[in-house]
């Protein structure tokens, strides 16, 4: 046989196995010289050893130069040798390719040994279709020389002999009991500079290994057929493939199968946990004893799993049978079938099957076997409507079974209505369940549903068609106008009767609506607090009114109170104790349903200032300056720290005063008189505050157009301010009537002074 047109095939590759190869493009280093290795000891006291080039590049130089084997002894029996001893030890084993002759010989022995001959030499080395019953599966890879090395290493696990004459395995017969040994395996030939990673193997030869049974072997019968399954998975790492063994009536085992089980990957890329076998039978009267056992990369057989026993289980009788035609008679509902007279001779006979349901158990009517030439039947005792079967039995005891018919008597009673109907909303799209209780009438077919805006209202069919269950889903409008939607179902029997309908359902639409805003009318501030008014929601279904509060500039709100829903009253009031003097508050009402929904009012400020309310100017007075031209005002007040001015009111007569005029605090002031501690004086850490000109000055009267700390103040700090304000608008020989209103940044005021007049003349 020619080496160089030697034909093979491309595999996939047992992930399990002792060679299995990296996915193509993915070896560990493809430009080292690399060799894998493993070793085992045997019952019979050799040491057993395979390796394998890791990438292609080390497949094809070991081709060409081989191998270079060294043994060192590590231990006898005495224990661990001194390193002189070890170099003694060491023994080399050169392995040289070989030649065609002896390739030639042993593919005349073994047919897996001319796969790994095609791989070494084929000329062409192309990917021919296997047959579907060969022990490999057609796979595309990537590149020819990857499919050369695939396959040759492929050769050697599952037949010894290829890995022989590959140079892939060595038996050790000189190893001794209760030693320990270091093999060392590499490329042969001059490797020069070349990167190295030799293959090692350390062992002791106190360690027997015991190869595993193969695991979780079961077996099926079939029509002249044995389905064996076993757990690949399990010894996977032990073994290359499988044989297969077979015994017929207590006789002798004989091996199944030419070339060893493997299992191959799926589409996914995944090997099976599982690998299955089917064996022909020759019969299905004989029994069939089968057993299994693993072959490894080391060139033996595992040991074999148990022993199970099948006898073949003949097919039933391939013939058709079906329901021909029903017809309601004055015996009862009779039922004919179809049936090749043919073959009467190769059944038992015939029984007939009834449900009151299409997909329901069927149960034997209780005519016994019918004979195998009829072609008819009576029920005696039929249902209103039911479904119907006939089975024939063959000679070897297989049961066929037609297709279920349905037959109805005569009908035109409706059925009574469905019972008690349910529903609620499946969350918050609008999507509403309904289920309800089945009538008491047996034959019904199904259901319609409808659904109404009213309880009273017309109804329109929501179901498309008739539907088997007792539970129906809808999508309704969740914006719609009214809170509710209606539901009644009818009951639909298999004639097309149709019932009344059920009682009312009422389904409440998801909420998806914020309750009406609340309207905050004011926040005042009082003696002992703030007084907040506000009308309250008027949404049917508000809950509860929350009162929020927040310091002014600050982010999160607080709630002060909840109250109830408030429902039918036009405004409310809470008094807000617990709001500290002389800091900014900001107010909200908050409403929220029965959902869980929220709106807010808009939100208003006010602050409690010391003693309930801002303090009035004091000293006012009013009086004509001839000389100037001016009614001029004055008056005093005390600490202007937050005041953004003064407003002017002004009129004809004492209760007809409007705002005339407004001033700022520094347009306004003409001198004070500080009262609190002096803030200038140096405090008892040495530190003081100092004039423009960084001199440190004392309390007391401070000079007109002054209008520094000791005017502006600080909170909690007291002094008197000197205000005035100059009417030049006004006509002579009239009386006109003042007062003036503190306002603050805060958006606080003052109450009104009292009222002072003058006239000019």
């Amino acid at each position: 046989m020619n080496l160089q047109t030697f034909p093979v095939f491309a595999l996939v590759l047992s992930t399990g196995c002792f060679s299995a190869l990296p996915a193509s493009g993915q070896f560990a280093n493809p430009e080292v010289l690399e060799i894998a290795a493993s070793g085992i000891f045997t019952a019979d006291q050799h040491v057993l050893l395979r390796w394998t080039p890791a990438n292609p590049k080390t497949w094809a130089w070991c081709r060409d130069s081989g191998y270079l084997l060294v043994r060192v002894t590590l231990e006898d029996t005495n224990g661990p040798l001194p390193g002189d001893e070890q170099s003694a030890s060491i023994v080399q084993k050169t392995f040289l390719p070989k030649d065609q002759a002896a390739w030639e010989a042993a593919m005349l022995i073994d047919s897996i040994v001319g796969v790994a001959a095609g791989a070494y030499y084929g000329e062409d080395f192309t990917v021919a279709s296997p047959d579907n019953e060969g022990i490999v599966t057609a796979h595309n890879i990537e590149s020819e020389e990857e499919n050369r090395f695939g396959m040759s290493l492929f050769a050697a696990d599952v037949s010894t002999l290829a890995a022989e004459m590959q140079n892939l395995l060595f038996r050790d017969t000189t190893a001794q009991q209760g030693f320990r040994y270091a093999y060392i395996i590499r490329p042969g030939g001059q490797t020069g500079d070349q990167l190295l990673r030799p293959g090692r193997v350390s062992l002791s030869t106190d360690e027997v290994y015991v190869a595993p049974a193969p695991a979780s072997f079961n077996a099926a019968p079939g029509d002249s057929l044995a389905i064996l399954v076993w757990d690949q998975f399990a010894t996977a790492g032990h073994y290359a493939g499988y044989n297969i063994w077979r015994s017929q009536n207590g006789g002798p085992f004989e091996q199944l199968n030419t070339e060893p089980v493997i299992a191959t990957e799926g589409p996914d890329g995944k090997e099976p946990k599982a690998l299955m076998f089917y064996a022909r039978l020759e019969n299905n009267t004989d029994s069939f004893s089968f057993r299994i056992c693993g072959h490894s990369p080391f060139g033996f057989d595992g040991p074999f799993s148990e022993t199970l026993t099948v006898k073949g289980v003949p097919a039933p009788l391939r013939a058709g049978i079906g329901i021909s035609r029903t017809e309601e008679t004055t015996a009862g509902m009779e039922i004919h079938w179809a049936f090749p007279d043919s073959l009467n001779a190769s059944i038992q006979g015939f029984q007939v099957l009834r449900s009151g349901s299409h997909d329901g158990n069927y149960a034997l009517l209780p005519s016994g076997m019918i004979a195998a030439s009829e072609r008819s039947f009576v029920d005696l005792s039929p249902l209103p409507a039911a479904y119907y079967k006939v089975a024939f039995t063959d000679v070897n005891g297989n049961e066929v079974t037609s297709n279920p018919q349905l037959a109805q008597l005569r009908d035109s009673i409706p059925p009574e209505p469905p019972g008690q109907v349910t529903g609620e909303a499946v969350g918050q799209s609008g999507l509403l369940r309904i289920h309800w209780s089945p009538g008491n009438s047996g034959d019904v077919m199904g259901y319609r549903v409808f659904m109404a805006d009213q309880p009273d209202g017309a109804y329109g069919q929501v179901s498309k068609r008739w539907i088997r269950d007792t539970v129906f889903t809808y999508q309704v409008n969740v914006s719609s106008l009214t809170p509710y939607k209606y539901f009644r179902v009818k009951a639909i029997d298999h004639r097309e009767n149709t019932s009344g309908f059920s009682p009312v359902c009422a389904v409440a639409l998801p909420d998806i609506v914020p309750p009406s805003m609340p309207v905050l009318k004011q926040a005042t501030p009082q003696g002992g607090g703030i007084l907040i008014s506000f009308a309250p929601s008027q949404s049917a279904d508000i809950q509860q009114h929350h009162i929020l509060r927040k310091k002014k500039d600050e982010r999160d709100w607080q709630s002060v109170a909840v109250l109830d829903s408030l429902w039918g009253h036009a405004s409310a009031e809470f008094f807000d104790t617990t709001a500290e003097q002389m800091y900014t508050y900001e107010y909200m009402i908050q409403a929220e349903d029965g959902a869980g929904l929220k709106s807010n009012s808009r939100v208003f400020r006010a602050k409690q200032s010391a003693g309930g309310g801002r303090e009035t100017v004091g000293q006012l007075d009013a009086h004509f300056v001839k000389s100037e031209g001016i009614i001029r005002l004055r008056w005093s007040y005390h600490n202007t720290y937050g005041v953004t001015g003064f407003a002017i009111y002004r009129g004809p007569q004492p209760d007809q005063l409007y705002e005339s005029g407004f001033v700022t605090a520094q347009q306004s002031v003409t001198g004070g008189q500080y009262d609190g501690p002096d803030p200038f004086q140096a405090d008892a850490s040495g530190m003081h505050i100092g004039d423009d000109a960084g001199n440190a000055v004392s309390g007391g009267h401070l000079p007109a157009g002054s209008f520094d700390l000791k005017q502006k103040g600080a909170p909690n700090t007291t002094h008197t301010t000197f205000c005035e304000y100059r009417d030049r608008s006004f006509l002579n020989f009239k009386p006109y009537y003042y007062a003036v209103i503190v306002k603050y940044a805060d958006g606080t005021f003052s109450p009104m002074s009292n009222v002072v007049s003058a006239s000019a003349y």
